[in-house]
């Protein structure tokens, strides 16, 4: 009876330990505020990573408020946890309820794909079913699965290997090996079948040899060396994690109210203020440090399940950009995600493709401070530091439509336009501007009588001949009008010419104009004086500008 007793006591600390490390920090000392988490890890080197994890409830510690780090990992425990930071419990409870809702039950002893009896736990039995069905064990360690037997680290690589579908090297290739370890020298000393997992999470980065080169695959895993593999999963985005609990950014200010700290964290995607818990522990290359340090810092924010900051990582300085480029066009696309880009039309119709930093920020009147709030035709001034965006300012741009009436080497007119009504009616180096046609391709060029829709700038409103001209859109281009008519006069100021037809109707004369007798013959302008009343032809552009006069009767 009394072994019987002490096997169940001993069963039954192993079921508490398991539960410790792998369910949620909910009715566990440490976790109200004001106290801290666990106290045996103060100056330990995994601290970093420890509370990383424990601040999204992916490990947890004793009721007596510690962690204890060098304690060992159990092969139940370790399915466990991998079963919940795969996001697989869930899958393991609905698989549970259909087997329990159909004709048969899948339990304890059911074969499992490789033939073996799937062995009964003490604990987690619709996770570790879930995972031996999905052969993420490997075969001969469910025919000889212990859960209380601590774990080693080859035992560790096999089931990462499997769970996370890593790639597994042939035996004998080493190409998919850490670059900066080569093979193992000790892996000869694994199991045979668990040297390709062993190459495998070398090569993911997610575990990684020893100082002097050797993986030791028989080393058994303790909670702090499970803690740092979990932690490496966690940067590669392989680890579940609740939504708006993993943040990024750049600390824009850390500011003390009545309720306590506010961390104000700026992203491309905006800017979110943040209480701080009084628990909160800051780091920088694994030191621990102050909050206020965190200050123009990119950090990696973690929310406890409070949403209240609970842990901050320093990853880099913020750096004030030092001979910046500065790029004009139109937005066609933002790209945010792995790789944060924004594709630009600048002013040469030519589309670039920029990387935005980090630190990028968005100003302007009319600007949010989220990147994701930029539409495709926006017009915004880039500024690159490094070929990378910094700053996009988004400019406050006005539009005005028209006939081209008068058009010079770097002077554009509108007709109908005054400027005394506050429309600009002319536009000076117009020139600098990008033009395009209707789909807002390139267009060769502006024509007078053009229909235009003008993009400008216009840096002081009320101030004459200040604009500045972005875009020239060609919304239409007419063909020459057909005006006929008697001769009634040819007029001449100052270098211009007019014609003047029956009924005191006045027309503007090119400087190019072609003149063509009833025969076709080209004449001159001035020989138009001895055709007075006779029967023309003016062939007008879409400003009513004569490009062709054609004699068509003479009058005698």
């Amino acid at each position: 009876m009394r072994r019987c007793y002490l096997q169940f006591v001993l069963l039954m600390a192993g079921i508490i330990a398991g539960i410790m490390f792998i369910l949620p920090p909910r009715v566990v000392a440490g976790e109200s505020a004001g106290t801290e988490w666990f106290k045996d890890i103060r100056n330990h080197w995994a601290r970093s990573h420890i509370l990383r994890l424990a601040a999204l409830d992916l490990v947890r510690g004793y009721p007596d408020a510690t962690y204890r780090p060098q304690h060992p990992l159990t092969q139940l425990e370790l399915v466990a946890l991998v079963m919940r930071v795969g996001d697989f419990e869930k899958a393991a409870a609905e698989a549970a309820r259909r087997g329990t809702r159909g004709r048969t039950v899948e339990v304890a002893g059911t074969p499992s794909p490789a033939g073996s009896p799937i062995p009964r736990v003490p604990w987690g039995q619709d996770s570790f079913t879930l995972a031996v069905k999905k052969e993420f064990l490997p075969p001969e360690w469910v025919a000889s699965f212990n859960p209380e037997k601590p774990v080693t680290r080859a035992e560790v690589a096999a089931l990462l290997a499997r769970s996370f579908y890593l790639a597994v090297p042939e035996e004998g290739d080493t190409s998919g090996s850490a670059p900066s370890t080569g093979d193992f020298p000790d892996i000869d000393r694994a199991p045979t079948p668990y040297r390709p997992y062993i190459r495998a999470v070398a090569a993911a980065g997610i575990m990684s040899g020893y100082s002097d080169g050797t993986f030791r695959p028989a080393h058994i895993l303790n909670r702090a060396e499970m803690a740092v593999i979990l932690s490496s999963l966690l940067d590669r985005n392989w680890v579940k994690v609740p939504a708006g609990r993993r943040l990024e950014g750049w600390v824009s200010n850390v500011r003390m109210d009545p309720k306590g700290l506010e961390l104000e964290l700026t992203s491309l995607v905006g800017v979110q203020k943040l209480r701080v818990s009084p628990d909160c522990n800051c780091f920088a290359n694994a030191r621990e440090c102050t909050l206020l340090q965190a200050g123009n810092h990119r950090v990696e924010v973690i929310l406890d399940g409070r949403r209240q900051v609970r842990w901050v990582n320093l990853l880099e300085e913020r750096k004030i950009a030092g001979n910046t480029e500065k790029v004009t066009g139109s937005v066609k696309s933002v790209v945010l995600g792995e790789d944060n880009l924004l594709v630009l039309n600048d002013l040469n119709c030519e589309d670039r493709i920029f990387s935005l930093a980090w630190d990028a920020v968005l100003v302007g009147k009319r600007a949010k401070q989220d990147f994701r709030s930029l539409k495709p035709g926006d017009f915004v001034e880039v500024e690159l530091d490094g070929g990378r965006v910094k700053r996009v300012t988004l400019l406050e741009v006005k539009k005005i439509s028209g006939t081209v009436g008068t058009l010079t080497g770097k002077t554009l007119g509108l007709l109908g336009r005054s400027s005394q009504k506050g429309n600009p009616d002319r536009f000076d180096y117009w020139d600098r501007a990008r033009i395009v046609d209707k789909e807002d391709r390139r267009a060769g060029g502006v024509v007078r009588g053009d229909r235009v829709e003008i993009t400008y700038l216009d840096p002081i409103p009320g101030e004459i001949q200040d604009e500045r001209v972005l875009q020239i859109k060609i919304t239409s281009r007419p063909g020459l009008k057909k005006q006929t008519g008697k001769l009634q006069a040819i007029k001449t100021a100052g270098g211009t010419y007019r014609i003047v037809l029956e009924k005191d109707k006045e027309y503007d004369v090119d400087p190019a104009v072609r003149v063509t007798d009833p025969s076709g013959s080209r004449i001159a302008f001035s020989d138009l004086d001895r055709y007075i009343k006779s029967q023309v032809e003016l062939w007008l552009d879409g400003a009513g500008v004569v490009m062709e006069v054609r004699i068509t009767t003479i009058s005698h």
